[in-house]
């Protein structure tokens, strides 16, 4: 079935490049049999001695040379940029499961009879979904807020004047997330206030959660008795939480940091010129049969490179929408593990029966 796929594939990133190259090697074959002295059959293999053949020697060895160079080259950038393609993948996942484990751990840690310590889970919650919204809001990707953008480039540049991500974090979209429920008018007002950026919007909500439960540590909303045990969970948040902080700051390392530019465009030049060259210098060797082979070579040496390149472009930022990673998905699958199954695992938890044995049912005959 893979090679029926088309869409965000190889296929579809270089199909032109392919004709393109295949038209060229076309063209030197017409060229070569209307202006040679000897005629030979389309899939014949041209006379050595032919003025053409000869002046394209020399070419084609520097070629080959420069054929061995691009090969090992293009290997090691292909595996460079999929490693940082894999980086940050799991780096998104790594921020999800820092989050699921604060809200497991605070969900463990609090009182189940106990109202305030309900509401303070149900805080530290809200607080959490909403400063891991404000990251991918203020990260620039290829998302709108609902779907990936799938449009040309005016057609995205158009979009994205009314893409979701800016309205969310403006004052607007604060007093919109007051009256959805997911932020106080406090803490709205607290945001404005704060004289911080918007970007910094997701490390206020954070250090709040932090606040909240160091809070509730201390009113013994969270913990159970006794100091060993209550120091270990406030050890175990605390550490969690700055675990989350360097993995949303790694985002914006592998951003800044994913490869020189001066590599890439080496690579470009590299690749580019091998496979102009390609027809030319394959003529004289392989005739017609050039034609598709010239086609199949920028198949595999263009089709690398511009899949490296968007490895490179993980959020679909430069038109490399194909190995695009969903943001959408990564909050909506965060704001159902905080909403939903954490809370729902505590509420449905069972008590315990007096000897700490499961009850036997007798067999029934069916």
């Amino acid at each position: 079935w893979l090679w029926t796929r088309w869409k965000d594939t190889v296929l579809s990133m270089i199909a032109v490049p392919v004709l393109l190259s295949m038209l060229v090697g076309f063209g030197v074959d017409v060229a070569a049999h209307s202006y040679s002295e000897y005629s030979w059959s389309v899939l014949a293999i041209p006379p050595t001695d032919d003025p053409l053949v000869v002046s394209l020697q020399g070419l084609n060895s520097l070629w080959e040379y420069q054929f061995t160079l691009c090969s090992l080259v293009l290997t090691f950038f292909t595996a460079e940029a999929y490693k940082h393609w894999r980086s940050v993948y799991s780096t998104t996942r790594a921020i999800q499961g820092r989050i699921n484990d604060i809200c497991l751990l605070v969900t463990i840690g609090s009182q189940r009879n106990n109202p305030a310590s309900q509401e303070l889970v149900v805080c530290c919650t809200r607080l959490l979904k909403t400063s891991h919204t404000f990251f991918w809001a203020a990260t620039l990707t290829h998302s709108d807020g609902v779907g990936d953008r799938r449009n040309n480039d005016a057609n995205t540049r158009e979009v994205g004047k009314n893409a979701i991500e800016p309205l969310l974090l403006s004052p607007e979209g604060l007093m919109g997330l007051v009256r959805a429920g997911e932020l106080t008018m406090e803490e709205a007002e607290s945001l404005l206030n704060s004289g911080l950026p918007p970007s910094q919007y997701t490390y206020i909500l954070m250090e709040w959660v932090g606040l909240s439960i160091m809070e509730g540590l201390d009113m013994g909303l969270l913990g159970r008795s006794g100091s060993n045990r209550q120091s270990g969970l406030e050890e175990n948040l605390l550490r969690q939480l700055t675990a989350l902080r360097g993995e949303y700051f790694n985002i914006s390392y592998f951003t800044a940091g994913r490869m020189p530019l001066a590599y890439v465009q080496l690579m470009q030049i590299l690749v580019d010129s091998l496979v102009l060259l390609a027809p030319f210098s394959l003529y004289g060797k392989l005739g017609g049969l050039s034609i598709p082979l010239t086609g199949l070579l920028t198949f595999f040496f263009k089709g690398l490179l511009e899949l490296s390149k968007s490895f490179l472009d993980p959020f679909g930022n430069e038109g490399y929408s194909g190995q695009n990673i969903n943001v959408d998905v990564l909050v909506s699958e965060v704001n159902f593990g905080l909403s939903s199954r954490w809370g729902k695992a505590a509420e449905a938890y069972p008590k315990a029966p007096p000897n700490g044995k499961a009850a036997v049912l007798p067999n029934r005959d069916h």
